[in-house]
């Protein structure tokens, strides 16, 4: 007869295998290995269901138990292994663990459309965090995620329509591409966004490509694979663009916790959940595309956004800082050169704000890599 630590080492393996075969793109083998670690660990969890002052050995199978089955998408099963590992005294870090453990279950529940029929020019947002509530948001973290999203999709037509990256104007696609917006649902705040009826011939179908491909790379850089990303957009301007965009959609740690988007496509659910947060995604450009080296000194300034200029070449805008030295007032006045792709959508948009500025020296000038609301 196996011991539970056979179990566990046996779905272990199988856990290993389902990797290796995940990796390979061999879907169908993956979920069979998933599912047969599944059955072993609950198996040898089990084995200690009673057991209260086995700790911390318990809560450490459960949770592994319940990590398999979400997975395998089993939410229910994951839940009820999670409330079982929760009823007896796991550690602190593991309750803590199982806890945050039991958020993703529930996430991963509010991204599946539940009744919500998707076309494959539709996309359903979700977004999570302690702002977030029945059915009910602040406004300004969820609508700003909507309209960067809505950016997003824009830049993405037009670059796939074969548009040079436009700096400035409305974009030229409008009254072909308009976007509608969907109730929020409840239990969770989804809405769904749709980008509306146009003609498109067989074989062209720009919104639900559109649609796939940010998907796609969202979930690219929510795995840190911004290169990935590089090579499928190729437009350095675009590029640059997308990346800043999806810094702003993504997880602040602190108001949110988690972003969620769920398309068709060929029939198919396809489920990104975004938790990486706004600090850990480091968009990096070649000496080339920024015109910067690896000599070139940081620079970090904060102060109120007068200035955006896009009518000129050089793009530049002005930060006043001010500061207070021995009783006087004093106002500083920095350049700052945006570089293609972030006037518009990035740079514009933070008007009269407060901001913080990361960049680097070129002259007297700053050139900037990173533009942050943040407090006064």
């Amino acid at each position: 007869m196996s011991t539970a630590s056979d179990l566990h080492d046996q779905a272990m393996v199988h856990v290993d295998e389902a990797f290796v075969a995940r990796h390979r793109g061999d879907i169908e083998r993956a979920q069979e290995h998933s599912q047969k670690a599944l059955r072993l660990e609950i198996a040898a969890a089990e084995e200690f269901r009673d057991s209260f002052t086995t700790e911390p050995t318990r809560s450490v199978l459960y949770r592994s138990a319940a990590t398999i089955a979400l997975d395998c998408g089993q939410h229910r099963e994951a839940e009820r292994l999670i409330a079982t590992a929760l009823a007896g005294s796991p550690p602190y870090e593991i309750a803590e663990e199982l806890r945050d453990l039991l958020e993703q279950v529930n996430f991963e529940r509010h991204l599946k459309l539940r009744g919500v029929t998707l076309e494959e020019r539709e996309l359903q947002i979700v977004v999570t965090g302690r702002v977030i509530g029945f059915g009910l948001a602040l406004s300004d973290v969820v609508l700003s995620r909507v309209e960067d999203l809505k950016r997003m999709l824009q830049r993405t037509i037009e670059r796939k329509l074969g548009q040079p990256f436009r700096d400035q104007g409305p974009p030229k696609t409008n009254s072909n591409y308009g976007f509608y917006i969907s109730a929020p649902r409840s239990g969770s705040f989804a809405l769904t966004l749709r980008l509306g009826l146009q003609m498109e011939l067989p074989g062209f179908e720009v919104s639900s490509q559109a649609i796939g491909e940010v998907v796609q790379c969202m979930e690219l850089i929510n795995a840190a694979k911004e290169e990935e990303v590089k090579t499928i957009i190729g437009d350095d301007s675009y590029y640059r663009n997308f990346v800043n965009l999806a810094k702003r959609i993504a997880p602040d740690g602190d108001k949110v916790n988690q972003v969620g988007l769920t398309i068709v496509a060929q029939g198919q659910e396809k489920r990104v959940s975004f938790s990486r947060t706004r600090e850990d995604i480091q968009s990096t450009f070649n000496a080339e595309s920024t015109g910067t080296t690896k000599s070139d000194s940081v620079a970090k300034v904060r102060g109120r956004l007068l200035l955006a200029d896009a009518t000129k070449p050089s793009q530049k805008i002005q930060l006043i800082e001010r500061s207070n030295e021995g009783g006087k007032k004093r106002h500083t006045i920095h350049s700052i050169i945006v570089p293609r792709g972030m006037m518009s959508d990035i740079v514009r948009p933070l008007w009269d704000d407060f901001v913080e500025v990361t960049g680097v020296r070129v002259g007297k000038s700053i050139r900037l890599t990173e533009i942050v609301p943040v407090e006064e």
